[in-house]
């Protein structure tokens, strides 16, 4: 659970399973969300796949981007088929 007094969210890295179903080769899955995320539309199953324009494959990763953020960061998320921009005002 990095990130989650600022972001607040949990999650884990892509399975190798999940790798191959979806299509990518990294990413952050939410696991739980609440505070600043929940607010902003980020739901449990997105993939995290870049902070910032900034590609995350480790959790620390996003730790790292989220901690270098100013009042806002900007996830780029991958729902079913689709990618979306979410900016989060952090809590």
């Amino acid at each position: 659970t990095l990130g989650k007094a600022k972001l607040g969210i949990a999650v884990r890295p892509l399975s190798a399973d999940e790798k191959r179903s979806t299509d990518l080769d990294h990413g952050l899955v939410v696991q739980d969300v609440a505070g600043a995320a929940e607010r902003a539309g980020v739901r449990p199953g997105d993939v995290i796949v870049a902070v910032n324009n900034t590609p995350v494959k480790s959790v620390e990763e996003l730790k790292s981007a989220v901690d270098k953020s100013g009042k806002t960061v900007a996830l780029l998320v991958q729902r079913n088929d689709a990618r979306i921009f979410i900016p989060v005002t952090l809590g």
